[in-house]
Formats: structure tokens, sequence, C-alpha cells
């Protein structure tokens, strides 16, 4: 029924993002703090405060449409003045009314909002008497006078998506000026029909869109019809069948308004999203955070789904809890249980899709997501999404015998059809090793693999890649990022190089065990083991790109970052890898087992 929806249309990489925002007697918030990063998936039991951050940054939203259009004044206080913007409540998406969290309005506690944003310039909002909204501005430079100063140091737009609900059954023909002001509120799901007949030009990218995420969908653009009024009628065909949208389940319905938010977003720098999962089946709920993710704008999503928690990674998850200080960036596995019992799940994390679909793939370690990120940039789609695999963390080689116990176990006496797939990490085992398990294991489970690298870690240690990561953290460091971006890559493929060298004797003496345990039954002499695993790891060592696949990727990685960090004040994460990696990029072998594990994920029978 659903499909994947491909990244249609280009994005606008953002190049300004919020990094930390202070809260000052602000509804609930009193004194609060929140830090953020690119992802940021805010979870919380209700009442928790997760409604007032996303309120701050629909209140920042409209101050920053207000400033681009208005230069700033000094704005008269009762006792003293400002320079900035005095933004019209009647311009706001909130009301002011019990804005102020002490229940005293005569206290003179002030209620505030503070921006900082990733190149240090910051945005305050003052609310002051439940009736005005007062905007300043803090910068590194020049003070700010002018609109065409302002957009200049705040290329900032933040869109809220508003809270959705079923389209008109009816929609009458609306006014352009009606529109275009409430298009982004309360009412928008009261008027989809109307942004359609008038954003014609983004049409195909939203058809595009629904048609690729929809299977056997298709969406024709509205038209109007009568006269007293005249009203707007919008088709989609599916099963050969044309209905009004206003027939389709609510389900459909959202999706449509999920979509049509994105593509109106394109020239946002920042996605406010409220509660998607609300009508959403969890395998469209995970596929809209994964379109989310695609559009390279920071994303602040507050939610209540396990879906969307369960497919962010650790650290993208923030707890919010009024009650402390600050919000909580999940850093442990352990964490994101205590993210997903404060929402009101109780389900175990790894087992999360067990109930669903009829594939289990045994992965070894807790790397999966990276897989599916790999899968994702490469275009694999099947395996990005996801949905109906159920993953099975395993032990290594040592456990292997599980694999082939439960697919037994499916067939023979659960009589159930249940697709099995595994991959595991080669780590150092001799390729001989490797032919005899995969050969042996291969005529129970035809998809089983084991990676060419040591673990899928390795496939990240690419000089470009790396370079380019590093180069997206700093940007809002020029003078650094110009001088790094002279000799990128060839620093991270040094610095990979020198990291690696002193691995050799370790990875020689891995290599030498491996090979002398697995041939400890066949009578070969230790010492002609020990040389013909020297011989295979010499050429190996030689060339760097097949150095970096044998080394501990883990690890190599864990030390290149603390190398950026002593060198550049920088870390990076796989994911920001993954973003820059081509398919040229990835050696054969692991192409191959990616295809062959997106076609287990999409197939709808065993083999």
């Amino acid at each position: 029924m659903y499909g994947k929806c491909e990244n249609t249309f280009h994005w606008r990489e953002v190049q300004l993002q919020l990094r930390t925002v202070r809260f000052r007697n602000f509804k609930g918030l009193r004194n609060y703090q929140i830090s953020f990063r690119h992802i940021n998936v805010l979870v919380g039991p209700n009442n928790a405060g997760k409604s007032s951050v996303l309120d701050a940054f629909r209140l920042l939203g409209a101050a920053l449409r207000y400033a681009r259009r208005r230069n700033p004044t000094v704005i008269a206080r009762e006792s003293s003045s400002i320079f900035g913007w005095e933004v019209p409540v009647s311009t706001l998406p909130i009301s002011l009314v019990n804005v102020h969290s002490d229940a005293n309005y005569d206290s003179v506690e002030e209620t505030s909002i503070s921006f900082e944003f990733t190149n240090g310039s910051q945005i305050r909002i003052l609310l002051i008497d439940s009736a005005r909204c007062l905007m300043t501005v803090e910068t590194n430079g020049a003070r700010v006078t002018t609109t065409s100063q302002f957009k200049a140091r705040f290329p900032v737009e933040i869109y809220a998506f508003p809270t959705l609900g079923p389209i008109e059954e009816e929609e009458e023909w609306l006014t352009d000026e009606y529109v275009e002001r409430h298009r982004s509120g309360r009412r928008s799901h009261r008027m989809f029909r109307n942004v359609w007949f008038r954003q014609r030009e983004l049409f195909s990218t939203f058809k595009k869109m629904v048609e690729e995420s929809w299977l056997g969908v298709t969406i024709s653009e509205p038209v109007r019809y009568g006269v007293a009024p005249p009203r707007l009628e919008m088709f989609f065909t599916e099963a050969r069948r044309a209905r009004e949208v206003s027939w389709a389940g609510f389900g459909f319905q959202v999706w449509l308004q999920l979509l049509t938010h994105l593509v109106s977003a394109t020239t946002s720098t920042a996605l406010i999203v409220d509660e998607p999962e609300i009508y959403l089946h969890p395998d469209l709920q995970r596929r809209l955070f994964e379109l989310l993710r695609r559009t390279g704008k920071q994303i602040i999503l507050a939610t209540h789904s396990a879906e969307i928690v369960n497919d962010a990674e650790r650290d993208e998850v923030v707890l919010v809890d009024r009650g402390r200080r600050a919000a909580k960036r999940i850093g442990e596995i352990e964490g994101l249980q205590e993210a997903l019992f404060s929402i009101g799940s109780a389900q175990n994390i790894h087992l999360t899709k067990l109930s669903r679909g009829r594939r289990v793939l045994f992965f070894e370690g807790q790397d999966y997501k990276l897989l599916r990120r790999f899968a994702s940039q490469l275009g694999y789609e099947a395996l990005a999404d996801g949905g109906d695999v159920t993953v099975v963390p395993i032990g290594g080689f040592a456990q292997r015998q599980r694999i082939e116990d439960a697919a037994w176990t499916f067939g023979q006496v659960l009589k159930a059809e249940i697709a099995i797939a595994a991959l595991l990490d080669r780590d150092y085992r001799s390729i001989e090793e490797i032919n005899e398990i995969v050969a042996g294991i291969r005529s129970v489970v035809p998809r089983f693999h084991v990676l060419g690298s040591k673990e899928i870690e390795n496939y990240l240690l690419v000089p470009h890649a790396i370079a380019k990561a590093v180069e997206a953290r700093l940007r809002d460091r020029p003078a650094e990022l110009e001088k790094f971006a002279a000799s990128g890559e060839s620093t991270i493929f040094r610095l990979l190089e020198e990291i690696t060298a002193s691995m050799r004797t370790d990875v020689q003496s891995q290599v030498v065990g491996h090979r002398i345990r697995y041939f400890a039954k066949s009578g070969k002499d230790i010492s002609t083991l020990t040389k013909e695993a020297i011989t295979f790891l010499d050429p190996i060592w030689e060339n760097k790109k097949m150095r970096f696949g044998a080394v501990p990727g883990k690890q190599t990685f864990a030390e290149l970052n603390t190398r950026l960090q002593n060198d550049l004040h920088v870390s990076i994460t796989a994911i920001q890898i993954v973003s820059h990696i081509r398919r040229a990029d990835i050696p054969d072998e692991f192409n191959t087992i990616l295809e062959d594990l997106n076609d287990f994920a999409r197939s709808l029978s065993t083999r």
C-alpha cells in the first residue's frame, strides 16, 4: 500500500541553525534551556512543556517575517527603551493571554525567550503584560538598522506545520488574501484545495511525492465549479476508481496535508512539527521522519510516536521535562528506553517490529540504523525504509547457530512462512574460514552475508566524505573553513594513515591468531600459518584503501574524532559522513550485500 517517497526536488542547504533556546517565565517553562542540533525529536509525557517549546518557535517565525519587512526602531517601555521591533499581536500565531508562568500578573518578572544561533548571533523576544511582543537582536558585527542587514545576518525562515485535521467535505473558493493569511494556521486543513488551486507551479512535485509514497494512487489538480458560491473539488484515483479527496480515509487526508507543507516549506531553514503521527500508520510515521531528515533542514519535532523515537539516532532524541532546568539529550540505550517510557511505551527497543511482517534480519551489534543510512544514501529504498523487517541483534559468529535454529523452528515447528536474512562482521577471520561458514549456512539461509571489511564502520573511512562532513561543521567559522577546505581530503587521508599505522601489530596478531585457530586441526605447522597470514596482510597494509577496511573501524573512527576535536574543535557523526558518500566509494561486495538485503526487504515471499 505504501511506497517509498524519493527526494523529488532539491532542498536548500541550511547554513545557519538554532543552537540554544532559553526560556524565562514562559508558560510552564519558568527557567529552562534546550540545546538543539540538526535533528531534534522532542519527547516527554503530556504537560512536560513540549507544546510551549513549539509555541516559542511559532512566535519566532512570526517575528522573523515581520522584521524582514520593517526596519527596527526605538521602542518605549515603562522605564526604558530598546531598539528593535514591536510585533503586532494580530500577526502572532498564539494568544498572549496566560503566556506568563507567574500566576501573579502584576509580577515584574520578565517573560522572555532567547534564541542563540550557530554563528553566535541572538534574537530575544520579550512578552509584556500579555499584550506586547518585542524583538531585539545581537550580532557579532555592526548594529542591525535595516531590513536588508537583518536578512543578511539572520537568513533564517521558520516553517511550523499547523494542526492537521480532516479535509472539508465541501470547500468554497476563498480569496487570495484569506488563503495567504491562514494557510499555515489552524484553519489550513479547511482550505487544502484552495492552496493547491493557487500554487500550481509546485503541483507536479506534490503529485510525484504522493504517488511514490502511496502506491497505486494518482492525484489531480483541484478544479473550480459552481457560482453561488463557487467551490473547489479535487480527485484521486485508486484501483481505477476516482474519488474526491474528502472521501478518503483520515490517514490519507493527513498524509496529503503533510506532503503539502513539506513542498510549501522549500525555502525554509527550520521545520517545526507537532505530533505528526496522528491518524498515520506506523509505516507512514517512519516514512515522514525519513522525508523530514532528507530535507537537509533543521528539524524540531515533538512526538509521542515510539516508531519515530526508535528510528531516530540516540543523540537526536531530547527528553523535555519542565521540572528540570534543562532538556536532556539522550546518549545511551538506557536513556532511549527512558524516553520511550516517558511517552507511554513499554516496548522493548530491539523487538518493536516482531509483530509486523514476515521477515527477520539477524544483525550483529547495534548498527542497523547505520546500515539503513547507507541504504538510503545509495538508493536501496526498501532496506532504508525497513518497515516490515524485524531486526534481531546477534552476538556474532559465536551465535550463528541461532540463525539456523530459527530457520528450522519457523519452517518445521511453527510452519510459518518467515523469510530470514543475516549480516555479520568479518572481524579478522581468514577467507578460508569465511567461505566454509557461508557455504554451510546458505544451504539453510540463502541470504546469509558476511562483511568484506572488519565491521560496518570501516565503510565510513572515506576521506572525501569525512572532509565534506567536517566542512559542514565549520560553515559558521568561515576563516577556518576556508583554511581546511584547501586541503581537506588530503588532511583527512593523512590523519587516517597516521591513526591506522599504529594498529599494524595488533591487526597482524589477530589475523595470525584466527588463522592458527581455524587450521588447528589441519596439522599445518604454526610457523607456516604465521607466514601465510603475514604474506596475506602485507599487500593489504600497503594499499591504504584496503588497510582502512582491515583495521578496527569503530576504534579508528573514535580516534579520528579525537584528532578532529583537538585540531579543529569539531566532531562528526556517522550519519554526517554517510550523507556525502557516493556509490563509487563503496566496495563492490558491500553494494552486493545492500542490493540483496534490499530485495529481501521488499520481497513478499520467502526465498
